[in-house]
């Protein structure tokens, strides 16, 4: 790949200042938390007594912590360098910036003194890898004077800088070939279309606060979900909220916020209009916040093709208890709002749909029938419930999901989230004693749809969060022999669906090749680990895990006792430095394989690219940032082919290849740890030497 930056000959050097948090010791001493909510276990949120808890389990009662210095990791000193990277996905093409003092002069603040602005300067870069950005970025300058002399101006500008130490690499990712962003108009009115689709409500909701302006959310619900305790919504204007809401996130949370909807089926029958409504978004605006003025909150419900203006007034309050790591618990009292009126049903919508309730938990509590009741009588002997026969559930009740409720049949919806739906109601009958991993035929193999809407079964995944859907759900299996394997695998599908409903997103993963991101990877001077474990002989899946790492990674820095799969999102600071003062722990997705395609494993190593950078940087101080450069380029040759033939050589064990732009490496993990196979230049070496 010509031209691009050879990390080998180092980055230019940085000015290194003393940390001002810590005064170079590296460790600072601070109040506790615990001292928040005083000497009791139990605290409102707002307490501020200043009295430390005696069982804390951070202090001990002591009531001051002291802590490495959080600034400057621990270091005591902090590297006086931003980098400043905009990079095109399509083309590969890296466009970097070092800021350093002196790399831009100070211009007076909007509000007042003196700043670093670093605008313009991104923008230079976004034209050289050829994209357009619109990204404000300024550091601002304390005590900074333009009479000063040079020496004092760029003491107090290294100063500036070392205080973005939070966030030292900026990478702004771009397509270049990717479709312009929809305007809010378009996306909203593409979004009421989706809430016809699949048969639900499209909620506009601001509510007023107590400081500033109303905040909005805007989100999919289902019709007679109760009003959320709490939303996370921030956004300070209905345009900016509908532009930031994408499918997924307008989706997200539907199953928690819909566990006390009422249930029914849908009309099959019920068309659906065929062209997108008009919206218009200024006028929805003015009517919710002139609703504002004389209530707490207010929604714009879009059901039945067209909207619904409803008010919230205060419902009464509810109390969440949240556990600290002092070990107290903080109790929160929040206001709970209700509609004023409920719109009128929709017209779609059928039957009721009947339930029971739920017999193996105890209401109000997370208490479920043990596991040892299964066996008739309750075992004295329990390690679980200790003879009580109820035992606590962290998630809740496996036969309801906390819904309280058992559902007897399914409305089953499966989407592309476009144009396409398909709505099927699972009504199961009685039926003959079968063995265990009984296989069901249509309607309860999802599977069989998946070829039905273009993609694999694997491509299947749940609308409200996009977790994969399980294996047995997916292939119509029934784990457990007996009779009734229709109503046993519909309960066990129907658990915990609020308004038994199941909503199945089919579609591929909106994600670029992995040759892309590996050539994205070697323009910002880092290497992609691919991990794959083909398990279909026993498991019956090919799981994947792509990260992108500094290079040199060593496998067993993947071997961290307690930790596995996605929980390594939040592993930080357990390992030590690598050679070089590069901190070898491997970004937010290095795991074990847990995607069950390649295409979800790149777009996880996407969403997590900010825990790559922020990974690469060089613990020590004294290791400037690498300022990569890349012109575009084409990608390398595809090497999922290649990796799979090498997982399938390897079945139920796991394969690691490192593609690195000057060094390649495959690593197989074995009963006793890491087994180097193959070292080259490149993949295509590496694998011809394993031949």
């Amino acid at each position: 790949m010509t031209g691009r930056t050879d990390a080998r000959h180092g980055p230019p050097s940085a000015p290194v200042v003393d940390c001002t948090s810590c005064a170079g010791a590296g460790v600072v001493t601070e109040p506790c938390r615990c001292g928040d909510g005083g000497d009791r276990l139990l605290v409102d949120g707002r307490d501020e007594v200043g009295q430390a808890y005696q069982d804390c389990l951070l202090c001990g009662g002591g009531g001051r912590l002291t802590i490495d210095c959080e600034g400057c990791r621990g270091n005591g000193r902090r590297r006086a360098q931003v980098v400043l990277t905009v990079a095109d996905l399509d083309t590969g093409a890296v466009a970097s910036a070092n800021v350093v003092p002196g790399s831009v002069e100070p211009t007076p603040a909007a509000q007042g003194g003196w700043c670093l602005d670093l605008t313009a300067l991104i923008g230079e870069q976004a034209v050289r890898a050829g994209l357009a950005a619109a990204v404000v970025l300024t550091v601002p300058l304390r005590r900074w004077r333009p009479g000063w002399s040079a020496a004092r101006r760029r003491a107090m500008e290294a100063e500036a800088i070392a205080r973005q130490g939070y966030r030292p690499w900026w990478l702004l990712l771009g397509r270049s070939a990717a479709p312009p962003a929809e305007e809010p108009a378009q996306r909203l009115s593409r979004l009421c279309a989706l809430a016809d689709l699949l048969r639900l409500d499209l909620v506009i909701e601001a509510r007023r606060q107590s400081y500033g302006r109303p905040t909005w959310h805007v989100r999919f619900d289902l019709p007679g979900a109760e009003v959320p305790a709490q939303t996370p919504a921030h956004w300070p204007d209905l345009p900016t909220a509908v532009a930031a809401t994408s499918d997924d996130d307008a989706l997200f949370g539907l199953m928690e916020r819909g566990m006390g909807a009422p249930a029914y089926t849908i009309d099959p029958h019920h068309a659906v209009r065929a062209a997108r409504p008009v919206v218009d978004l200024a006028q929805l605006g003015r009517r919710l916040v002139a609703d504002l003025h004389r209530v707490p909150g207010a929604q714009a419900v879009w059901r039945d093709g067209r909207w619904w203006y409803v008010r919230l007034v205060v419902g009464g309050s509810t109390v969440l208890l949240t556990e600290r790591e002092t070990g107290q618990v903080a109790r929160q009292v929040v206001t709970l709002l209700r509609r004023v009126a409920e719109p009128p049903a929709p017209s779609w919508q059928g039957v009721p749909v009947p339930y029971t309730a739920c017999p193996d938990c105890v209401p109000g509590g997370r208490l479920t029938r043990c596991d040892c009741l299964r066996h008739g009588a309750v075992d004295g002997q329990c390690r679980l419930c200790d003879g009580a026969g109820y035992a606590p559930a962290v998630f809740g009740c496996p036969g309801c999901r906390g819904s309280r409720r058992r559902y007897a049949l399914l409305t089953v919806t499966v989407t592309d989230l476009a144009s396409r739906v398909d709505h099927e109601l699972w009504l199961p009958g009685d039926g003959p004693t079968v063995a265990p991993g009984h296989r069901l035929d249509r309607p309860y193999r999802l599977a069989d749809q998946a070829a039905a809407f273009g993609v694999r079964p694997e491509d299947l995944t749940e609308a409200d969060g996009g977790r994969p859907l399980g294996y047995e759900l997916r292939e119509g299996l029934v784990l457990a022999g007996g009779p009734n394997p229709q109503r046993r695998f519909v309960a066990s599908a129907a658990a915990g669906r609020p308004a038994a409903r199941l909503i199945v997103v089919a579609r591929r993963p909106d994600a670029p090749p992995l040759s892309d991101l590996i050539r994205l990877a070697h323009g910002l001077s880092l290497s992609v680990l691919v991990s794959v474990q083909d398990d279909r002989p026993a498991g019956m899946s090919l799981l994947w895990a792509v990260s992108l790492i500094p290079g040199g990674l060593d496998p067993s820095q993947l071997d961290r006792p307690g930790l596995s799969g996605v929980d390594r999102l939040s592993a930080g600071g357990v390992d030590r430095p690598g050679p070089g003062g590069v901190d070898r722990r491997g970004p937010g997705g290095v795991g074990r394989p847990h995607q069950l395609t390649v295409e979800a494993a790149v777009a996880f190593c996407l969403r997590h690219l900010d825990d790559a950078l922020r990974t690469a940087v060089p613990t020590d101080p004294g290791v400037p940032i690498p300022v990569p450069q890349a012109p575009a380029s084409t990608a390398p040759p595809d090497p999922v082919p290649d990796i799979l033939a090498l997982a399938a050589r390897h079945t139920r064990r796991e394969v690691t290849v490192e593609i690195g732009g000057y060094e390649s490496r495959i690593h197989l993990r074995g009963p006793h740890g890491w087994q180097l196979l193959a070292q080259a230049a490149t993949l295509g070496e590496a694998l011809r030497r394993l031949r």
